[in-house]
């Protein structure tokens, strides 16, 4: 099944300049990732975006961490294609 991905709420501890977060926000919600249910789907954008998925993960939500981008957090939820 392919998913794509929305983001629920982004926060950074720095703040981050205008157009990094909205460079982010197109990435995540641009991507569709085949995978065979929701929490594969969200390791595989956690590895396509070198970010970290949070082990409290679920399968309607997520929590990816970008060390690149000032370990900034995403919530995202998973919908399905």
């Amino acid at each position: 099944m392919k998913y794509r991905f929305e983001i629920e709420e982004f926060t950074a501890k720095k703040k981050l300049p205008r157009d990094e977060r909205y460079d982010i926000t197109q990435y995540i919600t641009s991507v569709e990732v085949e995978a065979a249910d929701s929490k594969r789907a969200f390791r595989r954008l956690a590895d396509m975006a070198n970010g970290r998925l949070s082990r409290d993960s679920s399968d309607e939500q997520a929590t990816i961490t970008l060390p690149d981008y000032g370990n900034c957090q995403l919530i995202l939820k998973a919908v399905g294609l």
